[in-house]
Protein backbone atom coordinates (compact mmCIF):
# COMPACT_ATOMS: atom_id res chain seq x y z
CA UNK A 1 0.00 0.00 0.00
CA UNK A 2 1.19 3.33 -1.03
CA UNK A 3 1.17 5.35 2.65
CA UNK A 4 2.25 8.61 0.81
CA UNK A 5 -1.39 8.17 -1.34
CA UNK A 6 -3.51 7.56 2.48
CA UNK A 7 -1.61 10.54 4.36
CA UNK A 8 -2.64 12.64 1.33
CA UNK A 9 -6.08 11.46 1.10
CA UNK A 10 -6.50 11.92 5.09
CA UNK A 11 -4.76 15.91 5.11
CA UNK A 12 -6.94 16.55 1.92
CA UNK A 13 -10.12 15.29 3.49
CA UNK A 14 -9.44 17.15 6.54
CA UNK A 15 -8.15 20.60 5.11
CA UNK A 16 -11.68 20.41 2.94
CA UNK A 17 -13.55 19.90 5.92
CA UNK A 18 -11.80 22.36 8.17
CA UNK A 19 -12.39 24.99 5.01
CA UNK A 20 -16.08 24.28 4.58
CA UNK A 21 -16.56 25.62 8.45
CA UNK A 22 -14.38 28.45 8.72
CA UNK A 23 -16.95 31.42 7.11
CA UNK A 24 -20.12 29.64 8.46
CA UNK A 25 -20.87 31.61 12.01
CA UNK A 26 -23.78 31.01 13.73
CA UNK A 27 -25.87 33.87 14.73
CA UNK A 28 -28.52 34.50 17.13
CA UNK A 29 -30.97 37.02 15.89
CA UNK A 30 -33.91 37.53 17.67
CA UNK A 31 -37.59 37.01 16.65
CA UNK A 32 -37.99 40.90 16.92
CA UNK A 33 -35.53 42.69 15.33
CA UNK A 34 -36.11 46.56 16.06
CA UNK A 35 -34.32 49.89 15.02
CA UNK A 36 -34.62 50.86 18.51
CA UNK A 37 -32.81 47.34 20.21
CA UNK A 38 -30.50 46.13 17.26
CA UNK A 39 -30.06 47.98 14.27
CA UNK A 40 -29.51 51.63 15.80
CA UNK A 41 -26.21 50.51 17.57
CA UNK A 42 -25.11 48.69 14.50
CA UNK A 43 -25.20 51.97 12.50
CA UNK A 44 -23.51 53.92 14.89
CA UNK A 45 -20.85 51.71 15.68
CA UNK A 46 -20.10 50.63 12.08
CA UNK A 47 -21.47 53.55 9.89
CA UNK A 48 -20.89 57.00 11.66
CA UNK A 49 -17.35 57.92 10.99
CA UNK A 50 -19.13 58.58 7.37
CA UNK A 51 -22.62 58.69 8.20
CA UNK A 52 -23.04 60.79 11.66
CA UNK A 53 -25.24 64.14 11.13
CA UNK A 54 -22.15 66.33 11.73
CA UNK A 55 -20.25 64.70 8.72
CA UNK A 56 -22.36 63.06 6.15
CA UNK A 57 -22.84 66.06 3.59
CA UNK A 58 -18.66 66.22 3.54
CA UNK A 59 -17.99 62.46 3.63
CA UNK A 60 -21.02 60.29 2.61
CA UNK A 61 -22.48 62.30 -0.40
CA UNK A 62 -25.02 63.61 1.46
CA UNK A 63 -26.65 60.42 2.22
CA UNK A 64 -28.76 60.69 5.32
CA UNK A 65 -28.82 57.01 7.41
CA UNK A 66 -28.38 58.27 11.11
CA UNK A 67 -32.10 58.16 11.87
CA UNK A 68 -34.58 56.13 11.67
CA UNK A 69 -37.21 57.68 8.73
CA UNK A 70 -34.07 58.07 6.76
CA UNK A 71 -32.25 54.69 7.54
CA UNK A 72 -35.95 53.17 6.61
CA UNK A 73 -35.90 55.28 2.84
CA UNK A 74 -32.53 53.11 2.40
CA UNK A 75 -34.33 49.54 3.32
CA UNK A 76 -37.34 50.31 1.26
CA UNK A 77 -35.25 51.16 -1.92
CA UNK A 78 -32.73 48.12 -1.32
CA UNK A 79 -29.62 50.49 -1.16
CA UNK A 80 -28.94 49.60 2.71
CA UNK A 81 -29.21 45.83 2.24
CA UNK A 82 -27.04 45.69 -1.23
CA UNK A 83 -24.45 48.30 -0.01
CA UNK A 84 -23.39 46.55 3.13
CA UNK A 85 -23.86 42.45 1.21
CA UNK A 86 -21.50 44.52 -1.47
CA UNK A 87 -23.99 43.35 -4.12
CA UNK A 88 -23.54 44.20 -7.76
CA UNK A 89 -25.16 47.54 -8.88
CA UNK A 90 -24.26 49.36 -5.22
CA UNK A 91 -21.62 51.04 -3.86
CA UNK A 92 -19.55 48.99 -1.78
CA UNK A 93 -20.46 49.78 2.44
CA UNK A 94 -18.65 50.52 4.23
CA UNK A 95 -16.21 52.34 1.67
CA UNK A 96 -13.33 49.78 1.94
CA UNK A 97 -12.00 47.45 -0.66
CA UNK A 98 -12.95 43.97 0.70
CA UNK A 99 -14.11 45.06 4.13
CA UNK A 100 -17.48 43.92 5.45
CA UNK A 101 -19.47 45.04 8.60
CA UNK A 102 -19.75 41.97 10.80
CA UNK A 103 -21.67 38.78 9.06
CA UNK A 104 -24.00 38.72 12.28
CA UNK A 105 -24.73 42.75 11.73
CA UNK A 106 -25.47 42.00 8.14
CA UNK A 107 -28.19 39.08 8.71
CA UNK A 108 -29.67 41.58 11.42
CA UNK A 109 -29.87 44.57 9.32
CA UNK A 110 -31.60 41.83 6.45
CA UNK A 111 -33.89 41.02 8.93
CA UNK A 112 -34.95 44.19 10.24
CA UNK A 113 -35.83 45.07 6.63
CA UNK A 114 -37.29 42.06 5.74
CA UNK A 115 -39.92 42.78 8.44
CA UNK A 116 -40.83 45.67 7.97
CA UNK A 117 -38.01 47.57 9.66
CA UNK A 118 -39.89 48.27 12.93
CA UNK A 119 -38.76 51.45 14.78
Amino acid sequence: MNYKKVIFFYLFLIISILNSCKDKVSCQIPKEVTYTNQIKTIIETDCFLCHAPDVYKTKASRNKIFDYESLKKSGKSGVLVGSITHAAGYIAMPYKKGVKIDSCNIELIKKWVQTGMQN
